[in-house]
């Protein structure tokens, strides 16, 4: 991640779906199709994202429910965030989403005429 400290900044794409349990949630990218599990932890950065938190209040909000130095759930949460980011499921405003959708990929295999014939 280029810089922590713009993290309320990112966006969620546009095709990203989620569900949520007591178990942490799942979230699916309809237009890519990758599917991303979240843990509890996951899913409570998850949702201070989508609340536009800063990475500093993360951390905070992390540290009511966890005994851990503050650096250490900075240091995690920002490695979370990165992964996001490495899957395109969060991004950074002017960032190209010049990803192909999952289904657009899938019809521009079909090359051809059908074999159904």
């Amino acid at each position: 991640m280029s810089d922590p400290a713009t993290i309320t900044d990112l966006t969620i794409a546009p095709g990203v779906r989620e569900t949520a349990s007591e178990d942490g949630a799942v979230l699916l990218d309809i237009e890519q199709g990758v599917c991303f599990s979240l843990n509890p932890v996951g899913l409570r950065i998850w949702e201070l994202l989508k609340r536009r938190c800063s990475l500093g209040e993360i951390a905070d909000a992390l540290a009511h429910d966890f005994s851990v130095p503050r650096a250490q759930l900075l240091a995690d949460a920002a490695e979370f965030i990165e992964a996001l980011e490495a899957k395109h499921l969060i991004h950074r405003p002017g960032q190209t989403q010049a990803k192909k959708s999952w289904f657009s990929m899938i019809l521009g295999r079909r090359k051809g005429p059908s074999a159904a014939h």
